[in-house]
């Protein structure tokens, strides 16, 4: 039951039902070794409650029944959901296997008769909370993002050059920008020859790739009849680095946007950093970023981490960036910024259609309020991040 609810947990954060708790490998061989201590200390409580309430192993039992017959209903239902749509199995031997569903069925109804009034009451109301906590999670974040898409519209990344009116940056093909490498590691052979290893020896999305930006038609058209409109006013460009977590290789985060739309500025480097896990143990430093150039001043970190490495600091990802891609990172730590979102939750109450979702919703902001989303592996310094906040109407 311990390691199973370790599982379970740890999918259920995976697939958006649950709460992004920590969740511990235990083991640098096997992934499936996990550890989450909230998961732990909430078996610990229900024991404690349970064994003080029924006080005798006889009244447990009849819960213990209730419990082993709903998992037969359910497992039999999952399974035939995976012949059909899986496994595309055809719909009369879906109803030949459902005759396991009715014995299983007619099992389930003759313990509920006879147990729940005998104890069997308490597994459904364990059963029914944690089917709203999870409910409640995942349809906040349903409508938190259908608010994020319909107030916050996010664009290319590779259209921030000319958005921004950056000038002066000459785009390099492949062998161009080895030819540069080359040519600036003159004095110093041993160098150049590893440069050219490293080349050869590197797949080709490792490398450092320079991102065209031009834009098609329709994009430049848009962008010529907003500065004829005069709708939308000139950024301005303030000194050090901004570094924006992100979940899209091709899309600026809402975060980024509503600074911009807030601070009628951005920073003078744009750094937009996605970070995955392998299911791998750890990863290489030579094999752990891949960066993308739009312009001398905006550039897309990938950076990938072992399911194994906690801690992560994220000034250690752009200082690995600055030496691996010369990145220009300012070795001046406190001039460099980390832009995180932050979401409080507002309850929309008017309406009477809003009287049934008004239920999970509140459970949702509460826990969103004890869980911001943020991934509780990153190590965080305080005077270098700013968590921007949006008050979403759910």
């Amino acid at each position: 039951m311990i390691t199973g609810s370790f599982t379970l947990v740890s999918q259920a954060v995976a697939m958006g039902f649950c709460v992004p708790f920590d969740v511990i490998h235990t083991s640098r061989s096997i992934i499936s070794h996990i550890y989450v201590p909230a998961a732990n200390y909430f078996l610990l409580f229900l024991t404690l409650t349970v064994t003080i309430g029924f006080q005798s192993s006889g009244r447990i039992t009849d819960a213990y029944g209730v419990t082993v017959c709903s998992v037969m209903v359910i497992t039999t239902i999952l399974y035939m959901l995976v012949m059909r749509f899986t496994w595309s199995k055809p719909i009369w031997l879906i109803l030949c296997f459902s005759i396991f569903l009715i014995i299983d069925l007619y099992t389930f109804a003759a313990i509920c008769t006879t147990k729940i009034d005998s104890g069997g009451w308490v597994a459904i109301i364990i059963a029914f909370s944690l089917f709203v906590f999870s409910f409640s999670w995942y349809y906040g974040n349903l409508r938190l993002n259908r608010f994020l898409t319909e107030h916050y519209q996010t664009n290319l990344i590779e259209n921030l050059p000319r958005r921004f009116q950056f000038q002066g940056f000459q785009h390099l093909t492949n062998d161009e920008m080895e030819e540069e490498i080359d040519d600036d590691d003159d004095d110093d052979e041993l160098h150049r020859d590893e440069k050219k290893k490293r080349k050869v020896s590197q797949p080709e999305s490792t490398r450092i790739s320079l991102v065209e930006t031009n834009l098609n038609t329709v994009v430049q058209d848009r962008f010529d009849e907003i500065r004829q409109n005069e709708t939308i006013k000139k950024t301005v460009r303030i000194p050090g680095v901004g570094c924006y977590l992100t979940t899209s290789k091709r899309y600026t985060p809402y975060v980024f946007e509503n600074f911009v739309k807030r601070m009628n500025a951005h920073q003078e480097i744009l750094i937009f950093l996605k970070v995955e896990y392998a299911r791998t143990p750890s990863i290489d430093d030579e094999q752990r970023l891949i960066v993308r150039a739009f312009d001398k001043h905006i550039y897309h970190i990938t950076s990938t981490f072992g399911y194994d490495e906690t801690n992560i600091n994220l000034l250690n990802i752009l200082q690995l960036a600055h030496q691996q891609y010369d990145i220009p990172i300012d070795t001046n730590q406190s001039n460099i910024t980390f832009i995180l979102p932050y979401q409080s939750i507002h309850v929309i109450t008017y309406g009477w259609r809003t009287i049934i979702r008004r239920f999970p919703l509140y459970i949702y902001a509460l826990l969103k309020g004890l869980f911001p989303g943020m991934p509780l592996n990153f190590k965080l310094i305080p005077d270098n991040t700013v968590q921007l906040g949006i008050l979403a109407d759910v």
